[in-house]
């Protein structure tokens, strides 16, 4: 792609965002036909957008629409980072979407460098762990239509990320499968959830994301959230409704949304 197509690209993308508008593929000479392509885009709307990059979402590479190991990754924007006593989102088909997750945070920065990082050296960097939900949302009238590569341009569905109780790093290295108990209103009972990480755990893609991000020349900075991929998939929350998600014995986040 030029430059111009991708920077045309990103400034649709960041418009679109800003609007909450749904709207169909990009214009042809702006959709990305290779991975470069799609990151690009995605450097060039962390260049537009206010507040800067606050964290990441990742998960191991995959294969998809013909493509062999294709990246998961997306920034997540500082301006989208809540508190779950406080979080706001839009609505995805009438609904709130979100995914139960584990979100590392780093308490130094570990800067692009020749040799890998080791995973021991990547977990010395992290400053603790939170039960965290991401907020999802399609920006495509027909996201079935899109190519992932599209998808990738736009942050993989991504809205932002709802920081919820701290656990210890011995309790987010060490889990794997969780059981989710999601009361929503006055429900009587809650509706139990069968958990587990697509990865195995969910270290497992934060060293593939600081290695990644190390060889395209960038850094994992202080301060930054990580998260590595849903326990349970996609959970629906009706408007107007206050819910508790129970993460087992590691806790639980309580809370409604307000709509954006």
């Amino acid at each position: 792609m030029q430059q111009a197509d991708i920077q045309a690209a990103a400034e649709t993308l960041v418009s679109r965002r800003l609007d909450n508008r749904l709207t169909g593929p990009l214009e042809p000479q702006c959709r990305p036909e290779t991975v470069d392509d799609a990151l690009a885009i995605q450097q060039a709307v962390i260049g537009l957008t206010y507040g800067g990059v606050g964290g990441w979402k990742c998960a191991l590479p995959i294969d998809i629409d013909g493509l062999k190991n294709v990246p998961v990754i997306a920034p997540i924007y500082t301006e989208t980072l809540y508190k779950s006593s406080s979080c706001s989102m839009n609505t995805d088909e009438g609904v709130y979407k979100i995914e139960p997750e584990i979100a590392f945070q780093f308490g130094q920065t570990l800067p692009s460098r020749k040799e890998p990082y080791t995973d021991a050296e990547i977990i010395a960097a992290l400053s603790g762990a939170r039960l965290s939900l991401e907020l999802i949302q399609s920006r495509y009238l027909e996201p079935d239509s899109i190519s992932y590569l599209e998808h990738l341009s736009d942050c993989l569905f991504n809205q932002g990320l709802c920081l919820g109780p701290e656990i210890t790093l011995e309790e987010a290295l060490s889990t794997s499968e969780i059981e989710f108990a999601l009361k929503i209103g006055s429900a009587s009972e809650p509706v139990k959830i069968e958990g587990k990480h697509p990865n195995g755990y969910p270290q497992i893609p934060l060293f593939w994301l600081v290695n990644f991000l190390r060889q395209r020349g960038l850094a994992i900075e202080t301060g930054q959230w990580v998260i590595t991929s849903s326990y349970a998939g996609v959970i629906e929350i009706p408007p107007d409704m206050p819910f508790t998600l129970a993460y087992e014995k590691l806790g639980e986040i309580s809370l409604q949304f307000e709509l954006n």
